[in-house]
């Protein structure tokens, strides 16, 4: 009986895209003789966004399966500054079902849509929630 339990459960079971924020904590005193000044800002605050796939059987079960691993993921290092890293779970950000229970070449596994005022153009879009892929030349501008 528990063998079919376990095929009906996985049978039943979707792919979820989980969006994770992670924050970079940095301690002690960076070793100035290490500092690259072209590569070192310590004015800054490091975060990564991560997305990972967990199979569940809903999307509460996504988001507790999802929270575990990111603790797991939690981890502390010395930099080449020779500063302590702790990496830091800070919150789930969103659950994404997929569209298709079979992973291949081309899933979707993250999307989202993006509400803009009606004056937004594309530059203000990647300006506001993409940065990073704006040319070195140009700087972000202030959201407003």
């Amino acid at each position: 009986m528990k063998y079919l339990k376990t095929i009906i459960n996985d049978a039943q079971k979707n792919w979820y895209a989980v969006k994770i924020l992670f924050e970079s904590i940095h301690s002690g005193t960076a070793n100035l003789d290490k500092i690259d000044e072209a590569d070192y800002d310590s004015s800054k605050k490091l975060y990564e966004e991560s997305i990972i796939l967990v199979e569940a059987a809903t999307i509460k079960n996504a988001y507790e399966i999802a929270e575990e691993q990111a603790y797991r993921t939690e981890h502390e290092y010395l930099n080449t500054y020779e500063q302590l890293v702790k990496w830091r779970f800070v919150k789930l950000l969103h659950v994404f079902e997929l569209n298709d229970n079979q992973l291949n070449s081309g899933t979707e596994v993250y999307s989202r849509f993006i509400h803009a005022r009606k004056e937004d153009d594309i530059k203000d879009i990647i300006n506001r929630y993409y940065p990073e892929a704006l040319d070195p030349k140009e700087e972000p501008k202030p959201d407003g």
